[in-house]
């Protein structure tokens, strides 16, 4: 399934994004985010246009009108919308966690390389769980750690032996384009939290 990175200010997202989102959970109303959904209504509106997703209006404008009654369900859908309208940039990278989990922690799913993809907490927002199996978060402070990982490994130093047991190669040069592929993805990744961090941002990771 696809992998996604929403990359959010840190600042806005505590104190613009979070508090209302929570609020709405605690008082079961989506009356504390309708400020937030009109701010981003016009962000909603444009991503339609440009990308063609259809006529329907998005959640987060419906919101905004104040004509949709507060719904568990309706919530994370416009906790997503928000995730994904409220976003400074959302990078279009190849993803392969399963390839560089293997080679780098094989069997540990607490580990930094985990965390960089799947984030190191879960999305929670006033009590209320988005997505727990689903989408996480690395907070500023987890973009700084995680970027200095990711910088002191040399994945020149991998080699195709270390591919052993990940999947079946019909033969060597199968194994050394898998090699290039990894070595290709983990420097995509790596960018990614290394400018996360020189911006003060928050990384939302997402599998949809």
């Amino acid at each position: 399934m696809p992998l996604y990175f929403l990359l959010h200010d840190a600042a806005q997202f505590h104190q613009m994004i979070r508090p209302p989102l929570g609020e709405a959970w605690r008082r079961r109303s989506f009356e504390p985010c309708r400020s937030l959904c009109t701010t981003l209504a016009p962000a909603a509106v444009a991503f339609a246009e440009r990308y063609h997703t259809g006529h329907d209006e998005p959640l987060l404008a419906q919101v905004a009108s104040g004509g949709v009654p507060f719904d568990r369900d309706f919530w994370r859908l416009l906790v997503g919308e928000v995730l994904l309208y409220g976003a400074a940039a959302v990078p279009d990278i190849l993803t392969a966690p399963d390839i560089l989990c293997g080679l780098l922690a094989p069997g540990q799913d607490g580990a930094p390389i985990r965390q960089a993809h799947f984030g190191s907490h879960d999305l929670v927002f006033g009590g209320g769980f988005y997505r727990p199996d689903a989408a996480g978060c690395n907070e500023a402070a987890d973009v700084a750690r995680l970027a200095e990982y990711l910088a002191a490994i040399d994945p020149n130093r991998w080699t195709v032996a270390d591919l052993d047991g990940l999947r079946e190669f019909d033969d060597d040069a199968d194994r050394a384009d898998e090699l290039e592929f990894a070595r290709e993805v983990f420097s995509s990744l790596g960018e990614l939290y290394r400018g996360a961090r020189d911006a003060g941002q928050v990384v939302i990771c997402e599998v949809l």
